[in-house]
């Protein structure tokens, strides 16, 4: 299987392709070009040989590549590079955030599904594997509330809090599930890491910290006890993204809808527009 790496500037680009030349897992892929407007990334990739040729173009690969990997920092630059080539049926990886528009989003799933082309992506923080435990206690216990903590990046090129923030709803979506019903955010200065958020899930709820922490954290409140996980390390959870997309296209099954991984893009612009306004904001009814 041909792959086209579409957005070399991150760091994900660089780990697929080692991944993909490398792995004996991935044996079967094969990254055909890369397309990325920073040419020091352009010019590593070529250097290591993990590609054999840099696109100056993103959608040179059309009719060339049999699946593509997006993982530009930019969301926005994801529905830019994504669709031409969702509307032609081909599989694509779209990494996080899955795009900062909703109606961007919208238009790429609305493509997917008139094309049958098969799409996953996201933050890979939901193969961490450090919240296996916290979710089974949720699963097992009445939950009476949570706390997810993650690190953000406020200030860049790449949308400001869009940038990094799909981590901490990945962690939080994971083990508490999709059923928020409201959010409500706090954000006193837009040149800090710092974004406070209260999750509504209707019967309890998950309060937030984003923060310049480099760690990841999660505690589940049971009414008798609680479980917690925090860690720093993200383990395989690169290989895991990559394993998915090739079970993915192997299988000819998406791994989540559609409303799955546009739930994220959701709540970003809910959070966004709470901590603007200052007013919570309903996410319930909300795809």
């Amino acid at each position: 299987m041909k792959l086209a790496i579409l957005g070399t500037e991150n760091s994900h680009a660089f780990a697929f392709a080692k991944f993909i030349h490398d792995d004996p897992d991935f044996s079967d892929l094969e990254v055909l070009g890369v397309y990325g407007y920073d040419a020091t990334s352009n010019e590593r990739l070529l250097k290591n040989g993990y590609t054999p040729y840099v696109a100056s173009d993103p959608h040179e690969f059309l009719g060339k590549a049999d699946g593509i990997l997006v993982t530009a920092r930019h969301g926005d630059h994801h529905w830019e590079y994504a669709l031409p080539y969702i509307k032609a049926g081909v599989p694509a990886f779209i990494d996080k955030p899955f795009t900062v528009k909703k109606e961007y989003a919208l238009e790429l799933a609305n493509a997917a599904k008139q094309s049958g082309a098969l799409v996953c992506g996201g933050s890979c923080l939901k193969f961490l594997r450090d919240l296996q435990p916290v979710k089974e206690f949720v699963s097992q216990n009445h939950i009476v509330g949570g706390y997810v903590g993650a690190p953000i990046n406020m200030v860049n090129d790449y949308a400001g809090f869009f940038f990094y923030s799909q981590h901490l709803l990945e962690m939080l979506l994971t083990v508490f599930g999709f059923g928020v019903k409201s959010v409500f955010a706090y954000c006193p200065d837009q040149t800090k890491n710092r974004v406070s958020v209260l999750f509504d899930y209707g019967d309890f709820d998950v309060s937030a910290q984003y923060t310049s922490s480099y760690g990841y954290t999660i505690t589940a409140y049971g009414d008798k006890s609680c479980k917690t996980a925090y860690t720093f390390d993200l383990g395989d959870c690169f290989k895991q993204e990559l394993l998915e997309y090739k079970q993915m296209v192997q299988s000819g099954v998406m791994p989540h809808s559609f409303d799955d991984l546009l739930k994220p893009v959701t709540l970003l612009n809910a959070i966004h527009r709470s901590y603007l306004t200052g007013e919570r904001v309903c996410v319930a009814d909300d795809a």
